[in-house]
């Protein structure tokens, strides 16, 4: 059961750490309070009221009255702040166990007043295991599932840009699919990180659209996923009741203490691992220099970005509480007409490279191929040269480079431009979405707003690196979505610090 008069409320968390801080600072320096001065301020300027009334109706009417749960939330968020500084290292058990019970400082900073205060381990699982929206039967210690789950790693033909080029299986989703699904409003997927997204948007995305961290009414956003390698084995183990003596012993069924992990690329590295892929929306402070997550999704490993952005952007309308961006900015992964066309119909300008795999236009012959920012090339791939706009055709015309003397010599100049004109080429304006967007690729508003799209890449750093993300002992989507969410805070509470001092000083 949830009662609100429990909660502890803003007011009283900041004139209990004011107060109690101030008497451990003033009495003996042996408490510490002092050095944890930045954590002091972080803690203070993340409001948790906004999420009384959100997170009510994740808990029975009936029972005993769950207590400490605005506590529980603050301690793991400083246990986020604190990762490796603290004997706990990334280790929640021994955070609760040992770190907390001797220091009266931390204690004081997650809102209790004494050491007797202090939640229990279990009460930290039951908090952190409410907002998962989907059944929880597979992570049970006893769950079997089928052995050869995971299989071996899969054979997939690596595409010209490091990525896995998706099937042609007509029983696949596609990005058409799904495309088609969010403009007809259906949820592109059912999705059970939608009361994390939401907790997120509320403890961090609006807070800092207030605070003018992140620009709403002028919004570029970029998206992006990484590997987040499991830390569990992908073929599971027996239970003590199936000896080494079964018979059936290989085809018995199995546990997996990751059942949600599969075996994906890691297109950085250009390795196979078995894990999950964390998608992220992001954006990036200019002034402050700061990039900020705006959604966090944890996917399927073997999907690709181009369906984890279309998953992401649409969890993100949904669950982000009317924010909107104005350009979003993507990798040659994403370069499909379906997204395109989501992104037209949103009035949002898509800033996407083209693909190496996919160069051909609809209104181009098909020895022509396209460089990643949309312009045509002949077919010994030198760029063709733009002659100009054909109001008649309204179209774009573009001349062989050779005669027009751009090169000295072409290996097809016999077959492909036998005239003294060249072959001339018309791509049609506003016809094709990909090679014709919004705003030119060869412009310099392009340019500087596509320069944004690295902020994913530095958001990724922080979340696997900062905090450590990599080094906790977690398994399975759910835990792995709920300490995304809380390192996402931790970037946020990071980006408000920053500020406060930039400003004040």
């Amino acid at each position: 059961m949830f009662k609100p008069e429990l909660w502890q409320s803003h007011n009283e968390y900041s004139t209990i750490v004011t107060k109690i801080g101030r008497r451990l600072s003033r009495n003996n320096p042996k408490y510490s309070f002092d050095s944890y001065e930045e954590e002091r301020q972080k803690l203070i300027n993340l409001n948790l009221d906004p999420l009384v009334q959100f997170i009510k109706d994740f808990y029975s009417t009936v029972g005993r009255p769950a207590k400490h749960q605005a506590q529980i939330l603050r301690s793991l968020i400083l246990f986020v702040l604190l990762f490796n500084k603290t004997i706990a290292h990334t280790s929640l058990t021994l955070w609760v166990r040992e770190v907390l019970p001797k220091s009266i400082a931390l204690t004081v900073l997650i809102g209790c007043t004494s050491i007797d205060e202090l939640p229990p381990l279990a009460s930290y699982y039951d908090f952190m295991n409410r907002f998962w929206l989907a059944p929880r039967d597979n992570y049970s210690r006893s769950a079997l599932l089928p052995p050869g789950k995971n299989g071996k790693k899969p054979k997939k033909i690596i595409g010209p840009d490091g990525k896995l080029v998706e099937p042609e299986d007509p029983s696949t989703v596609t990005t058409r699919d799904i495309v088609n699904d969010i403009m007809d409003g259906k949820p592109a997927s059912d999705n059970p990180e939608a009361a994390l997204q939401k907790i997120f948007s509320i403890l961090a995305v609006l807070p800092s659209v207030r605070l003018g961290l992140v620009d709403a009414n002028n919004l570029t956003m970029s998206g992006d996923g990484t590997a987040v390698v499991s830390h569990a084995s992908p073929f599971g183990r027996h239970l003590p009741s199936c000896s080494h003596s079964c018979p059936y012993r290989c085809g018995c069924a199995r546990h997996y203490s990751d059942p949600d992990a599969e075996w994906g690329l890691d297109s950085s590295n250009k390795t196979w691992y078995f894990g999950h892929t964390l998608y992220m929306l992001c954006c990036r402070n200019n002034e402050l220099k700061v990039e900020l997550p705006l959604l966090m999704n944890f996917t399927s490993a073997r999907r690709h970005d181009s369906k984890n952005f279309l998953y992401a952007i649409d969890d993100f309308g949904r669950n982000a509480f009317g924010i909107s961006p104005e350009n979003i900015c993507l990798d040659s992964a994403h370069d499909n007409l379906p997204t395109y066309e989501l992104l037209e119909h949103w009035d949002v300008n898509a800033l996407i490279d083209i693909n190496g795999r996919a160069k051909s236009s609809e209104n181009a012959p098909v020895d022509i191929t396209f460089s990643k920012s949309g312009h045509p090339l002949c077919k010994a791939g030198h760029k063709m040269c733009a002659w100009g706009n054909d109001p008649i055709k309204d179209a774009h015309k573009y001349r062989c480079p050779l005669k027009c003397k751009r090169i000295d010599a072409c290996p097809y100049e016999k077959e492909c431009s036998p005239g003294s004109y060249g072959r001339t080429v018309y791509i049609k304006n506003n016809n094709d979405l990909r090679f014709q967007p919004r705003i030119p690729r060869d412009s310099e508003q392009y340019k500087k707003i596509y320069s944004e799209r690295t902020a994913c890449e530095r958001v990724n750093n922080r979340v696997l690196n900062d905090y450590f993300l990599q080094q906790l002992k977690i398994r399975g989507r759910d835990h792995f979505s709920f300490w995304t969410m809380l390192i996402g805070i931790c970037i946020h509470l990071d980006a408000r610090y920053k500020a406060a001092h930039l400003y004040h000083s």
